[in-house]
């Protein structure tokens, strides 16, 4: 028996790891060329992007690796009964419940790793993530310069330069587009050319602009103030930022725990119902597993995967709900994994429990019809 648990437990988590991660290439590359947008707009520098994708892998993994695991189980089991290999399995007395306790234990192991991503890794990462995009946010776009193109965003601050020197330490033919805040007027800034420098005594960095001018004042109004300059220090962003980051998908679970926010209690739910699922739809995938040699390995593919999408959507729009504060929300959770439980037990053993039911019926029975056949096979 240990040789089939080695060999069954391997064609799992080799299954389920590489499912797992052609999924997570085709997600992160989506991703990626998202973050990739933004970057070439000037709102994210190329660091950041990379920072970001890295950052995501653990909250997409915890989501992708119960399907992973889903799928694994019903392509090894769809192989093993198309090579008749389950059958001499049976024939050899291992029973269905020996084979659930065999599949179980490399899926259990995918549970934990699931529960160790979803319950402390994700939140961690996720927050990284949002500190990150704050962060850039609220950096100056003088980092990210791009000769030739606007940059940056037209509610903060825009900036533009015709040329950049050969070097990248100065910039060409400067416009720059600031707003202080949604109250005060507009600031627009032009000068030949534009430096940064760093202070040693304040420890801030500074654009030094040259050659320009410093025009304020709302846009359709008369009163503009316009300077004329030789050379004109601005001030770049160089504090550390207070994050002030709340939502509960970035909060470490110990916060949730107790917690009477419905967010946050929705987020709890969540993250325990990741690796609690990984379990239960493994059952079904089990007894869906186990196809006719004669109609194929991917004959119950789809309508599984159906089932599993259902499992899954049902699970989010409950989430939802609990996040909005909708009454028993969090009950239905809870009756969701327990009737996906008794689903994945009815088709692993009411079949058998059926027959065992319908013998025992029958045998009182026969037992009569052969006491009342023997005197009139005497006579």
């Amino acid at each position: 028996m240990s040789l089939i648990t080695r060999y069954i437990n391997r064609e799992v988590l080799i299954s389920a790891f590489a499912v797992s991660l052609v999924l997570l290439l085709i997600i992160s590359s989506s991703r990626f060329a998202h973050y990739l947008s933004r970057a070439v707009t000037g709102e994210l520098d190329a660091q950041a992007v990379v920072l970001i994708i890295v950052n995501l892998l653990p909250a997409y993994l915890s989501t992708l690796l119960p399907l992973g695991g889903f799928l694994a189980v019903l392509l090894t089991l769809g192989r093993l009964s198309v090579d008749n290999e389950l059958t001499v399995l049976f024939a050899n007395g291992v029973s269905q419940a020996q084979l659930v306790k065999v599949v179980l234990l490399p899926l259990s192991i995918l549970a934990l790793t699931v529960a160790f991503l979803s319950l402390w890794l994700a939140p961690e990462t996720s927050r990284n993530v949002e500190e990150i995009l704050y962060q850039q946010s609220h950096e100056a776009e003088f980092d990210s310069v791009v000769a030739g193109r606007f940059q940056g965003n037209i509610e903060r601050q825009v900036i533009y330069a015709e040329s950049m020197s050969d070097d990248r330490q100065q910039l060409q033919n400067v416009f720059v587009f600031n707003r202080p805040s949604s109250n005060a007027a507009p600031v627009l800034i032009k000068a030949t050319s534009a430096r940064q420098e760093f202070d040693e005594n304040f420890q801030t960095r500074y654009l030094i602009l040259k050659n320009g001018s410093r025009t304020q004042g709302q846009p359709g109004g008369l009163d503009y103030t316009i300077t004329q300059f030789e050379e004109l220090a601005v001030r770049l962003y160089t504090q550390e930022l207070e994050i002030n980051i709340t939502r509960g998908f970035t909060l470490p679970t110990k916060v949730l725990i107790g917690s009477a926010n419905a967010d946050h209690r929705a987020q709890l739910y969540w993250r325990l119902s990741l690796p609690a699922m990984t379990l239960i739809v493994s059952l079904i995938a089990i007894a869906l597993g186990q196809v006719n040699p004669r109609k194929g390995r991917f004959a119950r593919l789809l309508p599984a995967i159906l089932i599993y999408l259902m499992y899954l959507s049902a699970l989010t729009s409950l989430r939802d709900d609990m996040s909005r504060g909708i009454a028993y929300s969090d009950l239905k959770i809870i009756a969701l994994h327990a009737g996906g439980l008794l689903l994945g037990l009815l088709l692993l053993f009411g079949k058998p429990m059926m027959r065992t039911i319908v013998s025992r019926t029958q045998a009182p029975g026969q037992s009569k019809g052969q006491q009342k056949g023997k005197p009139n096979a005497s006579a």
